[in-house]
């Protein structure tokens, strides 16, 4: 998705003003940019499914932070609250509408509707554990305003659950309807803060899931201990992918371990290679090793 930010003017307290639609979307003299086949839209980010942040599309309409707003949804519609103030952007694909700001009473129906969510989880729960089964249930989601409910769990294993549905509407006299989802998708439900300790990116920023391989942490020099490079899930952390594309590019310039090299202490060959650092470990001919910047080495092959 192809994403153009035009910020718009704002107002006392940081809301955009109606005024900030009268501006030029006018690029710098440098600046270049295909607009071919997109349309602006008034984005505005709104906080969904536990901390995530989706797009929506305002309208005519500007919300400021805070707002708690109704948005449409693939399960119809739910509840969210602005984080992100409205303001311009050009895209190629549609975003899901905001249909209008909550009132009281849809914050009134929203409460009720978050301790009926809460009770259809504690049961789901509780009928897992008697049954044994090899679930993890996440969360209970309220679908088409309360007609039913949606609860999602975690499994490696399958298994029939048919009975264990059962079980479930019988204690809450509730429609429910079971989804499983993967490890990834529960840490998103359930957040968390990271090795890193920050939020877990899947549980604020991140819209899809990336293919990660093992193969990265090695091109990185990370050490391969599962606790090292696994996320809170217990999958291979997503940041991973965040600098491999540097990390690529950075090692086809650098000589490779074993590679003989020259260097202003005599040749030798090169041990290892920290790319962020931009310096190597390299083995001495004349015995010894040294840590020597990237820049003073001299490759033999380009000589």
């Amino acid at each position: 998705m192809e994403r153009r930010h035009l910020d718009l003017a704002t107002g006392g307290g940081g809301a955009p003003t109606a005024s900030a639609f009268e501006d030029d979307l006018a690029l710098a003299d440098d600046e270049t940019f295909d607009a071919t086949g997109l349309t602006l839209f008034v984005a505005t980010g709104v906080r969904m499914e536990v901390a995530r942040i989706v797009e929506h599309d305002a309208g005519d309409t500007l919300y400021a932070r805070g707002e708690p707003v109704l948005c449409e949804t693939a399960d119809g519609i739910a509840h969210g609250e602005v984080v992100v103030p409205s303001r311009r952007v050009l895209l190629r694909a549609p975003l899901p509408r905001i249909l209008r700001r909550a009132s009281q009473g849809d914050l009134a129906t929203l409460a009720q509707l978050r301790a009926r969510e809460q009770a259809v989880a504690v049961v789901a729960r509780k009928a897992a554990h008697e049954a044994r089964l090899p679930v993890k249930v996440v969360r209970a989601e309220a679908a088409q305003g309360g007609a039913r409910f949606l609860v999602f769990f975690a499994s490696e294993t399958r298994f029939s659950f048919r009975d264990w549905l059962r079980g479930i509407g019988r204690s809450t006299r509730e429609r429910v309807e079971l989804r499983q989802i993967g490890l990834r998708d529960a840490a998103r439900a359930i957040g968390g803060v990271g090795p890193c300790g920050l939020q877990l990116c899947c549980n604020t920023f991140l819209s899809d899931f990336t293919p990660v391989s093992i193969k990265m942490a090695k091109s990185q020099g990370l050490p391969l201990n599962p606790q090292r490079v696994s996320g809170m899930c217990g999958r291979l952390l997503c940041c991973l992918v965040y600098e491999e594309a540097h990390y690529r590019a950075s090692r086809q310039q650098v000589p490779h371990p074993g590679e003989a090299v020259g260097t202003p202490e005599g040749s030798g060959h090169v041990r290892e290679v920290d790319v962020l650092e931009m310096q190597a470990v390299v083995e001495l001919d004349a015995g010894g090793a040294r840590t020597i910047p990237l820049s003073a080495i001299v490759r033999r092959s380009v000589e």
